[in-house]
């Protein structure tokens, strides 16, 4: 029999210690790296009864996850209590049994599904350039779900408010009478990655909505904080980001060999090139930096059918698009639930720099947030284009994924290319030939 069980991290004060990056092992196998919710808690994990889990937490001075305590899962659901001897505040050590925070915590930022560098950079008053170096970060997409960021930690922040204090501010936040929508849940979907796109945090959705869990249902409909940024708004900030970084762009180019197989380069440029990725096609700046953002991500054999399909899809069914999902590391891969993929780890094209979920863009907002319906009508559309133009469409198969397309070069299979992955390095499936 499963256990169903989550990890409650809380202070000496039974205070919840919020942010706290940590990972689950099962003997030498990780199982989950993550950072805590407001209310303390971990991800729910399912395994069978009697399973010993270590639980190791992220040390705020070396980056090292350090094993913290072993607890072993009983009962059909449970949630475990790791408490902390300790009142967390600033600079503290904790003990073999405490977890760490502090100022560490106020200087870190969780990466969610779908954000790119410049979104966080200008979310955290800072650049892409300065994010880079302080992360060590090989480029502005050098970034992935659930990566954790260090973020540099403004003058005014030093000085320290008490736990009360900011209970007092949290509860100010919560007692406003906003307006609500509600969104449908879709495939893939998460509450950090809704949280992110409505301006909403997790712990806000799961009381509106009164979950217990992070765990969503396709087609579930969620109610949320209507926080939809006034265009006017979006104009100010336009203006005053005049010193902001350019997006990468793509730029294709012909073959040199007899095959002419496509290649692109992705370039640094304030002028989008002809042959590039049309502004236009994806109903709005910030979607359109994040889709070129996921196109610098993919194998560059890939990136001219993936403009080919978004400038061809806004021309011919004049409706913009976002790419939501681009590259995906293999543990990201085995941390997707099976109700959404039977593909693990290097089984996806996903994992080779070769597949994309793309979605609809209307009125500025992404339509499987909102309209589930309008999106798989959308999605329909685009399946064909993508298909004359020699891309595999996840909605012809059985176990539908409308928004995903994949290429395979020379026809050639992920079990053929396993191996040269494997021996190139996981982290190099940019240099993989076809």
């Amino acid at each position: 029999m499963d256990c169903l069980g989550n990890i409650r991290f809380l202070d000496a004060l039974e205070q919840p210690i919020q942010d706290l990056a940590h990972q689950l092992w099962v003997g030498s196998t990780l199982i989950s790296e993550y950072a805590t919710l407001e209310n303390g808690e971990s991800v729910w994990i399912k395994r069978p009864i009697g399973t010993t889990i270590d639980v190791r937490v992220r040390s705020s001075t070396s980056g090292e996850y350090k094993p913290k305590v072993k607890i072993q899962l009983v009962g059909e659901k449970t949630t475990f209590i790791v408490r902390s001897s300790k009142v967390l505040l600033k600079g503290v050590n904790l003990s073999a049994k405490d977890v760490a925070t502090g100022t560490y915590l106020r200087s870190t930022y969780i990466v969610a599904e779908g954000d790119y560098l410049s979104r966080v950079a200008d979310d955290n008053h800072t650049t892409t350039e300065e994010l880079i170096r302080l992360n060590n970060l090989k480029s502005g997409t050098d970034i992935h779900p659930r990566q954790i960021l260090k973020i540099p930690v403004k003058k005014v922040e030093a000085p320290t408010s008490s736990p009360e204090s900011k209970s007092k501010s949290k509860e100010v936040k919560s007692t406003h009478h906003e307006k609500t929508k509600i969104i449908v849940v879709q495939q893939k979907d998460t509450l950090p990655l809704i949280a992110k796109l409505t301006d909403n945090s997790v712990d806000e959705i799961k009381k509106l909505n009164n979950l217990t869990s992070d765990n969503l249902s396709q087609n579930q409909k969620l109610n949320v904080y209507d926080r939809k940024v006034a265009v006017t708004q979006l104009q100010s900030e336009k203006k005053s980001k005049q010193k902001s970084v350019s997006p990468p762009k793509v730029k294709q180019a012909a073959s040199q060999n007899k095959e002419n197989k496509p290649v692109a380069r992705v370039e640094s440029s304030v002028q989008v090139k002809v042959g590039g990725l049309l502004p236009q096609a994806c109903g709005g700046e910030k979607h359109y930096k994040r889709t070129l953002a996921r196109i610098a991500e993919l194998h560059s054999v890939y990136q001219p059918y993936v403009i080919n399909l978004i400038n061809t899809a806004y021309k011919e069914l004049k409706i913009t698009w976002v790419i939501t999902d681009g590259y995906r590391s293999p543990t990201e891969q085995n941390a997707l639930p099976s109700a959404n993929t039977n593909a693990k780890a290097l089984q996806s094209y996903h994992q080779y720099g070769l597949a994309i979920d793309i979605v609809s863009v209307r009125n500025g907002e992404i339509t499987y947030l909102s309209d589930g319906r309008q999106s798989m009508e959308d999605s329909k559309k685009i399946g064909s284009i993508g298909q004359k133009i020699g891309l595999v469409w996840g909605g012809v198969w059985k176990k539908k994924d409308w928004p995903h397309f994949e290429l395979h070069p020379h026809n050639k299979t992920w079990r053929e290319l396993k191996p040269q992955l494997i021996k190139l390095g996981i982290e190099n499936y940019r240099k993989l030939k076809f």
